[in-house]
């Protein structure tokens, strides 16, 4: 079990902005998905992006190709054993192309996150980003809405891509991964909901130690 800290909770509470450098505390994180996370097609993610900026440690655990089912499978290896604060889960985009639905893959996360609380390990959850294709799109849509309604604390990635035919190209050249600057867009994103994450990992903390 992790040691509680004190001093930071001023830091959450007074902190609504983004941020550039996070003094307190120093998460350690492990951001859980497949190319999107990874940083197809060069391995340069928002992960290290995110991380240089603020100096917290973002271990990067993205798979091309992956389903929200071979997530699951491979986080005792990849999360668990890390032993992390905070694990981002952010998938969906292979699993729409593959037909599953909505619902199962709602599913999926909600048991993640459960197997993350038992290992004493925060789950957050990134909202999957645009696709150009409108019928995957649309599940996507879906699922998002879902993961919203739910009691878990989300980081909406999606937000801040534009759907304008000339930027979503520019930041997504191939309809699915995302360009230099949408890897940056999806950076400042975490960086401005950091506070939230920080926030919900110390309500885990007190709950574990009955306060």
């Amino acid at each position: 079990m992790k040691q509680l800290l004190l001093l930071p909770l001023l830091f959450v509470a007074q902190t609504t902005y983004s941020i550039d450098k996070i003094e307190a505390p120093n998460l350690r994180i492990v951001a859980l998905g497949d190319s999107i996370t990874w940083g197809y097609p060069n391995g340069k993610s928002w992960t290290e992006l995110a991380a240089a900026d603020t100096g917290m440690t973002i271990i990067n655990r993205g798979v091309n190709g992956e389903t929200l089912e071979e997530m699951y499978y491979r986080m005792n290896e990849d999360v668990v054993a890390e032993n992390p604060d905070v694990c981002i889960i952010m998938g969906g985009t292979n699993d729409v192309f593959y037909g599953n639905d909505p619902q199962t893959m709602m599913n999926i996360i909600e048991q993640m996150a459960d197997d993350l609380r038992k290992a004493h390990i925060v789950p957050v959850i990134g909202l999957p980003i645009p696709l150009a294709r409108n019928s995957s799109e649309d599940k996507l849509k879906i699922l998002r809405k879902k993961i919203l309604a739910s009691h878990l604390t989300v980081i909406d990635f999606a937000v801040d891509f534009p759907r304008s035919a000339k930027n979503f190209r520019k930041l997504l050249p191939d309809g699915i991964h995302p360009a230099a600057d949408g890897k940056r867009i999806m950076a400042e994103r975490l960086k401005k909901e950091m506070p939230r994450v920080i926030a919900a990992y110390f309500d885990e903390q007190m709950s574990e130690h009955g306060e």
